[in-house]
C-alpha cells in the first residue's frame, strides 16, 4: 500500500513537473512557428543576413520609390515577417523602403528564440544591413512586443535611426512573464512564475534580469512612440509609467483604445496609419517620389 501511494506521489510530481516545462515553453515561446511559404509580390528581393553570432536570417527587402529612407519591420512572439507584411505594403505604397525578415527560431530563419534577448543581434544584422549594403542613410524602427524589446536591447547599434515606433514593449522581462501568466491563471501567477522565471537561464542562456528594455531606452537618441491596445491585459499601468519616464526627448505614449494585446494594425488600419504615418513623416521625413498620405 505505502510502495503504491509513493508511486502515485512520485507520478503526480513528474506530471506537475512535465506540466511546468510545458508551460515554461509556451511562455517563452519556444514551441516552432511553422512557416507557411508565401510568394512575395514583384519588386521584392530576397535576402540572407547573418547574426554575429552566426544564426542565419531569412527576410525580404522591398525598395521603395526613395532609397535613402527605409523602415525596419520587427515582428512579435511567435510569428514571422508576414505579420509586418501589411505594414510594408502600406509603406512602399507611401513611397519608403522596408526590410522585413524573420527573427531567429521563426519563420525561415535559423537558430532559436530567446523572446529578444539574441534577437537584438538579429536587428543589429538588419541595421548593418540597410547601412552597408543598401546605403540607407535614414532609418525608422517599427517593432511589435518583441521585435520592440529586441530593438532597443540594440539601441546602442542605432545609427541613422531616426525614429522608433515601439510597440507594446514590456519594462522588464520578469514583470512582461508575471502579467501574462497572471492574466492566464489569475491567483495561481505568485506560485507558478518563480519556477517559469527559473527555467529561463538554463533553456536560453541569460537571466531575465539581463532583459530589460526599461534600463536602455534613454540610451536612444531619436524620437520614440509607445504604442498600446487600451485593453492590454498584460501591460501593467506602472510598466508603462517606467517606460515613458526613461525614454529619450520626445517619447510620445499613443494608446488604440479597443486592442488588447494584438497587432495594433490589424485592429484599426486607418487609425494605424494615421497616427504612424503622421510620425513617419516628422521623424524619418516624406519619401520622395512617394504618395501623399
Amino acid at each position: 500500500m505505502l510502495r503504491t501511494t509513493l508511486l502515485v506521489v512520485l507520478a503526480l510530481a513528474l506530471l506537475g513537473a512535465a506540466g511546468i516545462w510545458v508551460a515554461g515553453s509556451l511562455a517563452m515561446g519556444l514551441f516552432g512557428h511553422a512557416w507557411e511559404h508565401v510568394t512575395p509580390p514583384p519588386g521584392i528581393e530576397p535576402v540572407v543576413l547573418r547574426a554575429s553570432d552566426g544564426v542565419e536570417l531569412k527576410g525580404w527587402w522591398w525598395p521603395g520609390s526613395d532609397a535613402s529612407r527605409a523602415v525596419l519591420l520587427l515582428h512579435g512572439l511567435g510569428a514571422d515577417r508576414i505579420q509586418m507584411f501589411p505594414r510594408a505594403r502600406w509603406l512602399h505604397e507611401r513611397g519608403y523602403s522596408a526590410l522585413l525578415f524573420d527573427f531567429r527560431g521563426c519563420g525561415e530563419s535559423g537558430g532559436r528564440p530567446s523572446l529578444g534577448y539574441g534577437e537584438r543581434l538579429d536587428v543589429q544584422a538588419a541595421l548593418d544591413f540597410l547601412r552597408e549594403k543598401k546605403q540607407v542613410g535614414q532609418i525608422a524602427l517599427v517593432g511589435q512586443s518583441l521585435g520592440a524589446a529586441a530593438a532597443v536591447m540594440a539601441v546602442d547599434h542605432w545609427d541613422g535611426v531616426k525614429g522608433a515606433v515601439l510597440e507594446q514593449l514590456y519594462d522588464r522581462l520578469e514583470n512582461a512573464m508575471r502579467a501574462g501568466l497572471r492574466h492566464r491563471i489569475g491567483g495561481l501567477e505568485p506560485l507558478l512564475s518563480p519556477l517559469i522565471l527559473w527555467q529561463v537561464k538554463p533553456r536560453l542562456g541569460f537571466s531575465p534580469a539581463a532583459l530589460a528594455p526599461v534600463e536602455r531606452l534613454g540610451q536612444a537618441r531619436c524620437p520614440v512612440l509607445l504604442g498600446y491596445g487600451g485593453t492590454d491585459p498584460t501591460v501593467t499601468l506602472a510598466g508603462l509609467r517606467a517606460l515613458f519616464a526613461a525614454g529619450p526627448s520626445p517619447t510620445t505614449l499613443w494608446s488604440l483604445q479597443k486592442a488588447g494585446h494584438e497587432d495594433l494594425f490589424s485592429c484599426d488600419p486607418a487609425i494605424y496609419k494615421a497616427k504612424i504615418g503622421e510620425f513617419l513623416g516628422q521623424t524619418l521625413g516624406e519619401p520622395a517620389g512617394g504618395r501623399k498620405p
